[in-house]
């Protein structure tokens, strides 16, 4: 009977310390990116605070509390022992109470930020000496409104245009002018040479060509003439003329005076 007696005594008092700790949030105020609430915490000792939120669609709590430093920590399902009491906030219970402001907030980059919903939004207690969370605050439902950028998508840059060499023109080759043939002296026929009062008719058109047999089938280009040799040639003959005659009428008119002197 009397171990029955202790044993009811222990589970009342048990439930007293329970129903003693009480942590709870309201009024939330939400602007942007940053959730304020008003937390009360009726307790004989100290906790330290981590605040979550969720999606009513995802079960992936996220978010960052702000400590007594004014420094953002971000969520952890499982924090350190040392991480807690160094990173998370922290109250000042005096009389077995404490109430405070607690700020969050949230990124829009975030993988279980799933954009303008409804989320619920609570607080974890600590007591600093356990990895383990010792009991949560009610939950509040509050609407998030912040839309999550679209990534724009980088345009692809444009492929450059291949420029195609321009074909330089070959320089077309100069027409070889072909060669005119020189014309073939004319010459003319010597005619009514006078040689000592006698009129002598010379046909030199002949002069220098000699007969060239012709092949069948085979043709020969005629021998171009030398101009200057050929008067050369001509000025001699002419002169041996001149002088054979003279000499002829000159032996002639010799043997006519010797007759006469007989």
């Amino acid at each position: 009977m009397r171990k029955l007696c202790l044993g009811l005594v222990l589970v009342m008092t048990f439930c007293r310390t329970a129903h003693a700790i009480d942590l709870s949030i309201k009024d939330p105020v939400v602007s942007n990116l940053e959730i304020s609430v008003n937390a009360s915490l009726s307790a004989t000792s100290n906790y330290y605070l981590q605040g979550t939120i969720r999606s009513q669609s995802s079960s992936k709590y996220f978010g960052e509390t702000q400590n007594n430093k004014g420094d953002y920590i971000d969520y952890i399902s499982s924090p350190e022992k040392e991480y807690i009491s160094s990173n998370f906030f922290f109250t000042d219970v005096k009389n077995a109470t404490w109430s405070g402001t607690v700020k969050l907030r949230f990124k829009l980059d975030d993988p279980n930020y799933l954009g303008p919903g409804l989320y619920d939004l609570k607080l974890r207690r600590f007591t600093g000496g356990s990895t383990s969370s010792a009991g949560d605050s009610n939950i509040l439902t509050v609407s998030l409104a912040a839309v999550v950028p679209t990534p724009s998508p980088s345009p692809s840059p444009s492929p450059s245009p291949t420029s195609t060499p321009t074909p330089t023109p070959s320089p077309s080759p100069s027409p070889i002018p072909s060669p005119k043939p020189s014309p073939s002296p004319e010459l003319s026929p010597i005619s009514d040479a006078t040689v000592a009062g006698v009129s002598t008719e010379i046909d030199l058109s002949s002069y220098g060509s000699s007969p060239t047999p012709s092949l069948p089938g085979v043709s020969r280009k005629a021998p171009s003439l030398n101009r200057s040799r050929l008067k050369t040639v001509i000025y001699i003959g002419v002169g041996l003329i001149i002088l054979s005659v003279a000499s002829f009428f000159g032996y002639h008119r010799y043997l006519r005076l010797k007759g006469s002197d007989l």
